[in-house]
Protein backbone atom coordinates (compact mmCIF):
# COMPACT_ATOMS: atom_id res chain seq x y z
CA UNK A 1 0.00 0.00 0.00
CA UNK A 2 1.25 3.30 -1.06
CA UNK A 3 1.95 5.41 1.96
CA UNK A 4 -0.01 8.88 2.09
CA UNK A 5 2.20 11.63 1.66
CA UNK A 6 2.03 13.87 5.07
CA UNK A 7 0.48 17.31 4.38
CA UNK A 8 3.16 20.25 4.86
CA UNK A 9 2.44 23.50 3.62
CA UNK A 10 6.10 24.71 4.13
CA UNK A 11 7.86 22.21 1.72
CA UNK A 12 10.81 23.73 -0.42
CA UNK A 13 8.22 24.99 -3.20
CA UNK A 14 5.73 26.60 -0.71
CA UNK A 15 8.70 28.47 0.81
CA UNK A 16 10.10 29.71 -2.54
CA UNK A 17 6.75 31.15 -3.27
CA UNK A 18 6.76 32.76 0.39
CA UNK A 19 9.97 34.34 -0.11
CA UNK A 20 9.63 35.71 -3.55
CA UNK A 21 6.08 37.36 -2.23
CA UNK A 22 8.06 38.70 0.99
CA UNK A 23 10.33 40.56 -1.64
CA UNK A 24 7.80 41.70 -3.83
CA UNK A 25 6.38 43.73 -0.62
CA UNK A 26 9.54 44.96 0.33
CA UNK A 27 9.76 46.22 -2.72
CA UNK A 28 6.42 47.75 -3.11
CA UNK A 29 6.66 48.78 0.08
CA UNK A 30 9.75 50.80 -0.33
CA UNK A 31 9.36 52.02 -3.46
CA UNK A 32 6.25 53.15 -3.22
CA UNK A 33 5.57 54.59 0.86
CA UNK A 34 8.93 54.54 2.04
CA UNK A 35 10.28 57.81 0.70
CA UNK A 36 8.13 60.19 3.17
CA UNK A 37 10.97 59.95 6.17
CA UNK A 38 14.23 60.00 4.04
CA UNK A 39 14.28 59.64 0.54
CA UNK A 40 11.73 62.94 0.17
CA UNK A 41 14.00 65.17 2.40
CA UNK A 42 17.00 64.85 0.46
CA UNK A 43 15.08 65.03 -3.15
CA UNK A 44 13.34 68.39 -1.81
CA UNK A 45 16.80 69.64 0.17
CA UNK A 46 18.65 68.60 -3.36
CA UNK A 47 16.73 69.71 -5.93
CA UNK A 48 14.58 72.65 -4.42
CA UNK A 49 11.40 71.23 -3.86
CA UNK A 50 8.29 71.33 -1.79
CA UNK A 51 8.41 68.64 1.06
CA UNK A 52 4.53 68.47 2.08
CA UNK A 53 3.88 69.42 -1.92
CA UNK A 54 5.87 65.48 -2.29
CA UNK A 55 4.23 63.94 0.99
CA UNK A 56 0.47 65.20 -0.23
CA UNK A 57 1.10 63.53 -4.14
CA UNK A 58 2.86 60.56 -2.81
CA UNK A 59 -0.12 60.10 -0.59
CA UNK A 60 -2.58 60.57 -4.00
CA UNK A 61 -0.12 58.08 -5.40
CA UNK A 62 -0.61 54.96 -2.37
CA UNK A 63 -4.36 56.04 -3.21
CA UNK A 64 -3.88 55.20 -6.56
CA UNK A 65 -2.83 51.69 -5.81
CA UNK A 66 -6.35 51.17 -4.87
CA UNK A 67 -7.62 51.88 -8.26
CA UNK A 68 -4.70 49.43 -9.62
CA UNK A 69 -6.17 47.17 -7.65
CA UNK A 70 -9.13 46.67 -9.10
CA UNK A 71 -7.59 47.05 -13.12
CA UNK A 72 -5.24 44.59 -11.98
CA UNK A 73 -7.02 41.77 -10.30
CA UNK A 74 -9.49 41.80 -13.54
CA UNK A 75 -6.25 41.92 -15.48
CA UNK A 76 -4.75 38.62 -13.38
CA UNK A 77 -8.30 37.12 -14.27
CA UNK A 78 -7.16 36.99 -17.88
CA UNK A 79 -3.54 37.08 -18.59
CA UNK A 80 -2.41 35.22 -15.03
CA UNK A 81 -0.32 36.62 -11.98
CA UNK A 82 3.08 36.13 -12.73
CA UNK A 83 3.00 38.04 -16.19
CA UNK A 84 1.29 41.01 -14.77
CA UNK A 85 3.76 40.88 -11.73
CA UNK A 86 6.57 41.20 -14.14
CA UNK A 87 5.39 43.64 -16.48
CA UNK A 88 4.65 45.62 -13.58
CA UNK A 89 8.08 45.53 -12.15
CA UNK A 90 9.84 45.93 -15.59
CA UNK A 91 7.60 49.38 -15.87
CA UNK A 92 8.10 50.55 -12.28
CA UNK A 93 11.85 50.04 -12.98
CA UNK A 94 12.40 52.11 -15.91
CA UNK A 95 10.26 54.57 -14.01
CA UNK A 96 12.85 54.41 -10.87
CA UNK A 97 15.07 55.50 -13.34
CA UNK A 98 13.66 58.35 -14.09
CA UNK A 99 12.87 59.16 -10.01
CA UNK A 100 16.54 59.42 -9.76
CA UNK A 101 17.57 61.45 -12.86
CA UNK A 102 14.42 63.93 -13.69
CA UNK A 103 15.09 67.30 -12.43
CA UNK A 104 11.72 68.99 -13.51
CA UNK A 105 8.97 68.46 -10.87
CA UNK A 106 6.23 67.97 -13.11
CA UNK A 107 7.66 64.87 -14.24
CA UNK A 108 8.79 63.69 -11.12
CA UNK A 109 5.31 64.07 -9.79
CA UNK A 110 3.69 62.05 -12.73
CA UNK A 111 6.50 59.42 -11.54
CA UNK A 112 5.33 59.22 -8.15
CA UNK A 113 1.71 58.41 -9.42
CA UNK A 114 2.61 55.87 -12.05
CA UNK A 115 5.00 54.17 -9.71
CA UNK A 116 2.03 54.32 -7.06
CA UNK A 117 -0.30 52.27 -9.64
CA UNK A 118 2.07 50.15 -10.89
CA UNK A 119 3.15 49.00 -7.30
CA UNK A 120 -0.37 46.92 -7.01
CA UNK A 121 0.49 44.86 -9.80
CA UNK A 122 2.84 42.65 -7.49
CA UNK A 123 1.89 43.46 -4.14
CA UNK A 124 -1.59 44.17 -3.30
CA UNK A 125 -2.70 41.98 -5.93
CA UNK A 126 0.12 39.26 -7.42
CA UNK A 127 1.46 38.46 -3.89
CA UNK A 128 -2.20 38.76 -2.49
CA UNK A 129 -2.81 36.13 -4.95
CA UNK A 130 0.10 33.71 -5.16
CA UNK A 131 -0.64 33.43 -1.48
CA UNK A 132 -4.54 32.51 -1.57
CA UNK A 133 -3.92 30.22 -4.64
CA UNK A 134 -1.19 28.52 -2.27
CA UNK A 135 -2.70 28.60 0.96
CA UNK A 136 -6.46 28.59 0.67
CA UNK A 137 -6.62 27.94 4.60
CA UNK A 138 -3.11 28.35 5.92
CA UNK A 139 -3.15 32.09 4.82
CA UNK A 140 -3.33 33.37 7.82
CA UNK A 141 0.34 32.06 9.06
CA UNK A 142 2.17 32.36 5.54
CA UNK A 143 1.06 36.30 5.80
CA UNK A 144 2.49 36.75 9.06
CA UNK A 145 5.68 35.47 7.42
CA UNK A 146 5.46 36.84 4.02
CA UNK A 147 4.23 40.27 5.26
CA UNK A 148 7.34 41.03 6.86
CA UNK A 149 8.77 42.11 3.47
CA UNK A 150 6.42 44.98 3.71
CA UNK A 151 7.94 45.49 7.44
CA UNK A 152 11.30 45.54 6.45
CA UNK A 153 11.11 49.26 4.19
CA UNK A 154 11.45 50.32 8.02
CA UNK A 155 14.38 48.56 8.73
CA UNK A 156 16.19 47.90 5.30
CA UNK A 157 14.40 50.85 2.99
CA UNK A 158 14.21 53.71 5.15
CA UNK A 159 17.59 53.92 7.05
CA UNK A 160 19.41 52.35 3.66
CA UNK A 161 18.24 54.95 1.22
CA UNK A 162 20.19 57.56 2.57
CA UNK A 163 23.38 55.56 2.74
CA UNK A 164 22.83 54.44 -0.84
CA UNK A 165 22.45 58.02 -2.21
CA UNK A 166 24.87 59.38 -0.09
CA UNK A 167 27.44 56.86 -1.82
CA UNK A 168 25.94 56.74 -5.55
CA UNK A 169 24.41 59.82 -5.45
CA UNK A 170 20.50 60.07 -6.13
CA UNK A 171 20.29 59.04 -10.02
CA UNK A 172 23.23 56.27 -9.26
CA UNK A 173 21.20 55.28 -6.44
CA UNK A 174 18.05 55.14 -7.98
CA UNK A 175 19.36 53.12 -10.78
CA UNK A 176 20.57 50.16 -8.50
CA UNK A 177 17.46 50.24 -6.48
CA UNK A 178 15.89 49.63 -10.91
CA UNK A 179 18.18 46.73 -11.48
CA UNK A 180 17.29 44.90 -8.58
CA UNK A 181 13.35 45.34 -9.28
CA UNK A 182 14.14 44.41 -13.00
CA UNK A 183 15.94 41.51 -11.53
CA UNK A 184 12.82 40.16 -9.64
CA UNK A 185 10.82 40.68 -12.02
CA UNK A 186 12.64 37.89 -14.23
CA UNK A 187 12.52 35.58 -11.25
CA UNK A 188 9.08 35.93 -11.33
CA UNK A 189 8.43 34.64 -14.04
CA UNK A 190 9.38 31.12 -12.95
CA UNK A 191 7.19 31.29 -10.51
CA UNK A 192 4.24 29.30 -10.88
CA UNK A 193 0.57 30.57 -10.01
CA UNK A 194 -0.72 27.57 -8.62
CA UNK A 195 0.36 24.31 -6.32
CA UNK A 196 -0.76 22.34 -8.78
CA UNK A 197 0.66 23.97 -11.49
CA UNK A 198 3.97 23.04 -9.48
CA UNK A 199 3.20 19.16 -8.79
CA UNK A 200 2.07 20.42 -5.15
CA UNK A 201 -1.34 20.80 -3.18
CA UNK A 202 -3.42 23.57 -1.62
CA UNK A 203 -2.18 24.21 1.48
CA UNK A 204 0.68 21.18 0.75
CA UNK A 205 -2.32 18.72 1.96
CA UNK A 206 -2.68 15.84 -0.63
CA UNK A 207 -6.47 15.77 0.01
CA UNK A 208 -6.78 18.22 -2.09
CA UNK A 209 -6.70 16.13 -4.45
CA UNK A 210 -4.41 14.77 -7.22
CA UNK A 211 -5.83 16.05 -10.74
CA UNK A 212 -3.71 19.04 -10.42
CA UNK A 213 -3.06 20.46 -13.90
CA UNK A 214 -6.71 20.06 -14.18
CA UNK A 215 -7.85 22.18 -11.24
CA UNK A 216 -5.28 24.51 -12.66
CA UNK A 217 -6.84 24.86 -15.93
CA UNK A 218 -10.36 25.51 -13.84
CA UNK A 219 -8.93 27.87 -11.83
CA UNK A 220 -7.49 29.38 -14.88
CA UNK A 221 -11.10 29.40 -17.28
CA UNK A 222 -13.12 29.72 -13.26
CA UNK A 223 -15.65 32.71 -13.68
CA UNK A 224 -16.40 34.12 -10.47
CA UNK A 225 -20.24 34.69 -9.80
CA UNK A 226 -19.41 37.42 -7.33
CA UNK A 227 -19.71 40.55 -9.63
CA UNK A 228 -18.47 43.66 -8.43
CA UNK A 229 -22.38 44.88 -8.29
CA UNK A 230 -22.83 41.70 -5.99
CA UNK A 231 -19.71 42.57 -4.37
CA UNK A 232 -21.43 45.88 -3.58
CA UNK A 233 -24.41 44.84 -2.78
CA UNK A 234 -23.57 43.22 0.90
CA UNK A 235 -23.24 45.03 3.95
CA UNK A 236 -19.97 42.86 4.56
CA UNK A 237 -17.78 44.82 2.04
CA UNK A 238 -18.51 48.12 3.30
CA UNK A 239 -17.89 46.44 6.99
CA UNK A 240 -15.05 45.14 6.24
CA UNK A 241 -13.41 47.73 3.61
CA UNK A 242 -14.02 50.90 5.63
CA UNK A 243 -13.10 49.48 8.44
CA UNK A 244 -9.61 48.03 7.75
CA UNK A 245 -9.47 51.45 5.44
CA UNK A 246 -9.81 53.91 8.94
CA UNK A 247 -7.22 51.79 10.62
CA UNK A 248 -4.78 51.96 7.83
CA UNK A 249 -5.23 55.88 7.87
CA UNK A 250 -4.17 56.35 11.43
CA UNK A 251 -1.49 53.41 10.71
CA UNK A 252 0.40 55.15 7.72
CA UNK A 253 -0.08 58.57 8.78
CA UNK A 254 1.39 57.97 12.01
CA UNK A 255 4.39 55.85 10.07
CA UNK A 256 4.93 58.64 7.51
CA UNK A 257 5.58 60.85 10.39
CA UNK A 258 7.46 59.49 12.79
CA UNK A 259 10.72 61.06 12.43
CA UNK A 260 9.45 64.57 11.51
CA UNK A 261 6.91 64.86 14.48
CA UNK A 262 9.69 63.45 17.28
CA UNK A 263 12.32 66.09 15.83
CA UNK A 264 9.30 68.38 16.05
CA UNK A 265 9.13 67.54 20.22
CA UNK A 266 12.08 68.27 20.61
CA UNK A 267 14.09 64.88 20.54
CA UNK A 268 17.02 64.44 18.28
CA UNK A 269 17.74 62.87 14.76
CA UNK A 270 19.56 60.08 16.45
CA UNK A 271 16.82 59.54 18.60
CA UNK A 272 13.68 59.78 16.45
CA UNK A 273 16.20 57.32 13.82
CA UNK A 274 17.02 55.03 16.62
CA UNK A 275 12.88 54.77 17.25
CA UNK A 276 12.53 54.14 13.83
CA UNK A 277 14.63 50.95 13.46
CA UNK A 278 13.63 49.74 16.88
CA UNK A 279 10.06 50.23 15.84
CA UNK A 280 11.14 47.81 12.41
CA UNK A 281 11.96 45.18 14.35
CA UNK A 282 8.58 44.93 16.37
CA UNK A 283 6.67 45.26 13.05
CA UNK A 284 8.24 41.89 12.00
CA UNK A 285 7.11 40.30 15.25
CA UNK A 286 3.59 41.97 14.82
CA UNK A 287 3.41 40.26 11.65
CA UNK A 288 4.61 36.77 13.01
CA UNK A 289 2.16 37.48 15.73
CA UNK A 290 -0.95 38.50 14.16
CA UNK A 291 -0.53 35.25 11.70
CA UNK A 292 0.07 33.27 14.91
CA UNK A 293 -3.46 35.05 16.15
CA UNK A 294 -5.13 34.64 13.05
CA UNK A 295 -4.60 31.13 12.38
CA UNK A 296 -5.12 29.68 16.23
CA UNK A 297 -8.15 32.31 16.73
CA UNK A 298 -9.72 33.16 13.63
CA UNK A 299 -9.12 36.65 11.81
CA UNK A 300 -11.75 38.67 13.37
CA UNK A 301 -10.40 37.63 16.73
CA UNK A 302 -6.97 39.02 15.63
CA UNK A 303 -8.55 41.79 13.98
CA UNK A 304 -10.13 42.73 17.50
CA UNK A 305 -6.83 42.39 18.99
CA UNK A 306 -5.17 44.43 16.65
CA UNK A 307 -7.51 47.72 16.96
CA UNK A 308 -7.12 47.59 20.89
CA UNK A 309 -3.49 47.82 20.26
CA UNK A 310 -3.81 50.59 18.11
CA UNK A 311 -6.10 52.49 20.43
CA UNK A 312 -4.49 52.25 22.96
CA UNK A 313 -0.51 53.02 20.62
CA UNK A 314 -2.79 56.53 20.21
CA UNK A 315 -3.94 57.14 23.46
CA UNK A 316 0.11 56.99 24.76
CA UNK A 317 0.57 59.13 21.95
CA UNK A 318 -0.56 62.14 23.33
CA UNK A 319 2.15 61.66 25.95
CA UNK A 320 4.96 61.28 23.95
CA UNK A 321 6.52 64.84 24.24
CA UNK A 322 6.64 64.39 28.08
CA UNK A 323 9.46 61.78 27.81
CA UNK A 324 11.01 59.25 25.62
CA UNK A 325 9.31 56.35 27.77
CA UNK A 326 6.26 57.41 26.19
CA UNK A 327 8.07 57.52 22.78
CA UNK A 328 8.82 53.81 23.15
CA UNK A 329 5.91 52.45 24.24
CA UNK A 330 3.52 53.79 21.93
CA UNK A 331 5.85 53.35 19.04
CA UNK A 332 6.53 50.22 19.28
CA UNK A 333 2.98 48.91 20.07
CA UNK A 334 2.14 51.15 16.46
CA UNK A 335 4.74 49.57 14.46
CA UNK A 336 3.85 45.85 16.05
CA UNK A 337 0.77 46.44 15.04
CA UNK A 338 1.29 47.92 11.72
CA UNK A 339 3.13 44.58 10.80
CA UNK A 340 -0.48 43.39 11.04
CA UNK A 341 -2.30 45.08 9.16
CA UNK A 342 -1.69 44.29 5.87
CA UNK A 343 -1.46 40.35 6.34
CA UNK A 344 -5.10 40.21 8.10
CA UNK A 345 -7.30 42.02 5.35
CA UNK A 346 -6.57 39.71 2.73
CA UNK A 347 -6.62 36.96 5.13
CA UNK A 348 -10.36 38.23 5.96
CA UNK A 349 -10.81 37.86 2.24
CA UNK A 350 -9.34 34.66 1.56
CA UNK A 351 -11.18 33.14 4.48
CA UNK A 352 -14.73 34.48 3.60
CA UNK A 353 -14.18 34.02 -0.26
CA UNK A 354 -11.57 31.11 -0.54
CA UNK A 355 -9.07 30.78 -3.31
CA UNK A 356 -11.30 30.94 -6.40
CA UNK A 357 -13.76 33.90 -5.66
CA UNK A 358 -10.84 35.71 -3.43
CA UNK A 359 -10.13 37.83 -6.53
CA UNK A 360 -13.40 39.18 -7.35
CA UNK A 361 -14.02 39.89 -3.64
CA UNK A 362 -10.31 41.71 -3.16
CA UNK A 363 -10.85 43.63 -6.20
CA UNK A 364 -13.70 46.03 -4.13
CA UNK A 365 -12.64 45.30 -0.36
CA UNK A 366 -8.84 45.82 -1.39
CA UNK A 367 -9.28 49.00 -2.65
CA UNK A 368 -10.83 50.50 -0.20
CA UNK A 369 -8.15 49.17 2.39
CA UNK A 370 -5.86 50.66 0.54
CA UNK A 371 -7.26 54.00 -0.11
CA UNK A 372 -6.64 54.28 3.64
CA UNK A 373 -3.00 54.50 3.00
CA UNK A 374 -2.89 57.27 0.42
CA UNK A 375 -5.28 58.85 2.76
CA UNK A 376 -2.92 58.17 5.54
CA UNK A 377 0.55 59.83 3.69
CA UNK A 378 -1.90 62.65 2.35
CA UNK A 379 -2.65 63.80 6.14
CA UNK A 380 0.80 64.35 6.77
CA UNK A 381 0.63 67.46 4.49
CA UNK A 382 -2.06 68.52 6.17
CA UNK A 383 -1.62 68.26 9.82
CA UNK A 384 1.01 70.43 11.06
CA UNK A 385 0.24 69.66 14.89
CA UNK A 386 0.48 66.52 15.43
CA UNK A 387 -1.52 65.88 18.17
CA UNK A 388 -4.17 67.51 16.47
CA UNK A 389 -2.98 64.12 13.49
CA UNK A 390 -3.18 61.88 16.52
CA UNK A 391 -6.57 62.73 18.00
CA UNK A 392 -8.19 62.71 14.60
CA UNK A 393 -6.80 58.72 14.06
CA UNK A 394 -7.58 57.94 17.39
CA UNK A 395 -11.50 58.52 16.76
CA UNK A 396 -11.38 56.74 13.33
CA UNK A 397 -9.63 53.96 14.93
CA UNK A 398 -12.18 53.77 17.16
CA UNK A 399 -15.06 53.66 14.05
CA UNK A 400 -12.73 51.21 12.21
CA UNK A 401 -13.18 48.85 15.29
CA UNK A 402 -16.61 48.91 15.44
CA UNK A 403 -17.43 48.28 12.05
CA UNK A 404 -14.90 45.89 11.28
CA UNK A 405 -16.75 43.54 14.50
CA UNK A 406 -19.95 44.35 12.79
CA UNK A 407 -18.96 42.04 10.13
CA UNK A 408 -19.51 38.52 9.59
CA UNK A 409 -16.63 36.05 8.15
CA UNK A 410 -18.87 33.39 7.36
CA UNK A 411 -17.52 31.48 4.41
CA UNK A 412 -19.76 32.52 1.02
CA UNK A 413 -17.48 31.34 -2.13
CA UNK A 414 -16.78 28.42 -3.58
CA UNK A 415 -14.73 25.35 -1.54
CA UNK A 416 -11.82 23.62 -2.82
Amino acid sequence: MEKKKKARWYGPKQLMVMVYTAILMLIASGIAGGNNNTVFPILAEARGWDIALLNIVSGIACCLVAVGVIIWSRLINKIGTKIVIAVGMFISAALVVVFGMTQNLGVFLVVILLIGILSSTYKETGSMQLTANWWPTKKGIVLGFTTMGIVAMNVVYVPGMPVLLGKFGITGGMIIVAIIIAIVGVWGLFIKETPEAAGEYPDGNPDYGTDGMDINKMMREYKSPFTVKKICSDKNTWLIGIGSMLAFIAVMGFIASTIPNLLGMGYEFGFANAVFAVGGVFAFIGSFLFGFLDQKFGTKRAYAIYYVCMIVAFILCFFMAKGAGFVWVACCIMFCAQGAGCNLLPSYVATKYGRWDYGAAYQVIGTLFYLGAGLGIMSTGFFHNPMTMYAFDLIIMIIGFILMMLSKADFVGKRG
